[in-house]
């Protein structure tokens, strides 16, 4: 399965993910697969018009779509499959403002996530208990080395996305969070590629 590759410069289209509600509206569709407004709502603890309203905006932007079957309030909605990045060297202020605030949002929601699983861990099966990794290091690298080591784990994760693919789901498994943060702690030592 090839993903459409999607790279967001917009500040519109990062203002539309950047919201509560909708940052776990596209969680909620990505790890559950097509849902209807009156589904989502209930698995959200908000209204079915108030879903409606936020799952309308995101297909204005390109991010949820219809999905096939149902009319009406019963309709069916499911993520557009696509490879997104957000081109930060490309936005404006305006984006950046709106990047800082989904970046926030994400992390929150990962905090969310995490102490969900750490607090429920003993009620997965003894196989996913040890399968499942909370990777950290601090490492001392260049900025070439970091693009090499992002890009190295990119070509890792690549080969497994079209596994979040509804129609590619199968027996046994369960929607994963693989995420990586690679920041720098402080500003680099002087004499370096930059200094």
């Amino acid at each position: 399965m090839s993903f459409e590759r999607r790279q967001l410069t917009d500040a519109r289209d990062l203002r539309a993910l950047s919201h509560p509600l909708r940052v776990r509206i596209t969680e909620l569709l990505a790890r559950e697969g097509a849902l209807t407004a009156t589904e989502a709502a209930a698995e959200l603890g908000t209204t079915p018009s108030n879903c409606s309203f936020h799952l309308r905006l995101l297909a204005r932007h390109g991010f949820v779509e219809e999905a096939e079957g149902g009319v009406g309030r019963q309709r069916p909605w499911r993520l557009v499959e696509q490879d997104t990045r957000i081109v930060s060297r490309e936005l404006d202020e305006e984006g950046l403002t709106a990047l800082r605030a989904l970046d926030e949002l994400r992390q929150v929601r990962r905090g969310h996530q995490q102490a969900e699983w750490w607090r429920t861990r003993e009620d997965y099966p003894a196989e996913w208990q040890g399968a499942a990794s909370d990777f950290h290091a601090v490492l001392h690298l260049t900025a070439a080395e970091v693009v090499e080591l992002r890009d190295a784990l990119h070509a890792v994760a690549e080969r497994y996305l079209d596994r979040g693919v509804v129609s590619n789901r199968r027996p046994g498994t369960a929607p994963v969070d693989i995420s990586a943060s690679m920041i720098p702690l402080r500003l680099p030592l002087p004499g370096g590629e930059n200094g």
